[in-house]
């Protein structure tokens, strides 16, 4: 190499904040990467070695040039290896992806990849009163697949207020993919109750979970709004779980959503919230999601855990229980214990 090049070469370097903004890049070529692959089948295809032309037959490719793009992205971000013109899958997140938590993990690339995305780059027209973003229904399929992540915390978290207890009947609101039904009746085989989504691909979904899970005996799946609940679901409820949720609602209206889940308790009976709190600067997650929240119609930002905590006590909960779910995080849980008779 000529010694004039390489100079020239480490004088870039020395560009003030060029080589981690590099490194973030590569990460980022790295997370388009893996999305365009499994969106594509390319993974799928790939779960045994192939050559291009097997490739090409596999996926219906009618543009092979940007096949050989693509192929080449993942070589190149050390996701893919080719050996004897043949590729296979080599870097850990791709793998990891095709595995049997993968579709979890997938989620999380597609929702970054898409709607977070978006809401950046809308960032500043929105900031100047351009209209927000209306994704919020078709993103609910996704977003029941990626919360599956929080199943072991929130699992632990149910499963110290359902333990041991008879009757346990579950008012589920904003359901997802029914996995914190799941969870509580692992915990406690007396657990029976009604899921509620307003989002018909998540019903569906869950209702297929529940079936799956042999479940769909001890619980109910429901198509509705909490707001305007279908007459099937009628209290009293031992517990009623709000899961990243109240931030579907409006400031305004959730004094009335807490007053009416409270009616809907059993005496003693416990309302369940468990969700991001507002970060102010301590957690990049929380940030996050509160930048999409605050880019679409439907979604308010997240509150502050004493917004949460003075709401429930605003509305007659006097036994408020708090519980910090992670360091150096703003994700929370929230027991209110109904005292009245």
């Amino acid at each position: 190499m000529n010694w004039r090049y390489m100079l020239s070469f480490l004088r870039i370097l020395k560009i003030p904040g060029l080589f981690p903004i590099l490194k973030d890049w590569q990460a980022l070529v790295r997370m388009h990467f893996i999305y365009a692959a499994f969106e594509s089948g390319l993974l799928q295809a790939l779960t045994t070695p192939c050559e291009r032309q097997m490739l090409i037959r596999k996926l219906q490719v009618q543009r092979p040039d940007l096949l050989d793009a693509l192929l080449d992205v993942g070589v190149a971000t050390r996701e893919l290896g080719v050996k004897n013109q043949r590729f296979f899958i080599k870097g850990k997140r791709s793998k990891a992806i095709i595995t049997g938590n993968g579709d979890m993990l997938a989620a999380m690339i597609q929702a970054n990849i898409t709607y977070y995305g978006d809401a950046y780059r809308h960032m500043p027209d929105r900031l100047r009163g351009g209209e927000l973003g209306d994704d919020l229904e078709r993103m609910g399929a996704l977003v029941a697949r990626f919360s599956k992540i929080a199943e072991p915390i929130l699992k632990d978290f149910v499963s110290g207020i359902v333990s041991g207890k008879n009757p346990m009947r579950i008012l589920d609101v904003g359901c997802g993919s029914g996995i914190f039904l799941h969870s509580a009746h692992s915990s406690n085989r007396n657990a029976t109750g009604v899921g509620l989504d307003s989002d018909d691909a998540v019903v569906l979904q869950a209702k297929e979970n529940l079936a799956q899970w042999d479940l769909d005996d001890a619980f109910r799946i429901l198509q509705g709004d909490i707001r305007h609940p279908p007459e099937e679901i009628a209290g009293p409820f031992d517990l009623i779980t709000l899961f990243n949720i109240l931030y579907y609602f409006n400031e305004e209206d959730r004094a009335d959503l807490i007053q009416g889940l409270r009616a809907m308790l059993a005496p003693q009976g416990v309302l369940a919230v468990a969700m991001n709190c507002r970060s102010r600067g301590m957690d990049v997650g929380a940030a996050n999601l509160n930048v999409v929240n605050c880019s679409l119609k439907g979604l308010t930002r997240l509150p502050d855990l004493d917004d949460i905590t003075g709401l429930l006590n605003q509305c007659g909960f006097r036994q408020i229980e708090t519980h910090h779910f992670m360091p150096g995080s703003t994700f929370y849980g929230i027991i209110a214990e109904n005292a009245s008779g």
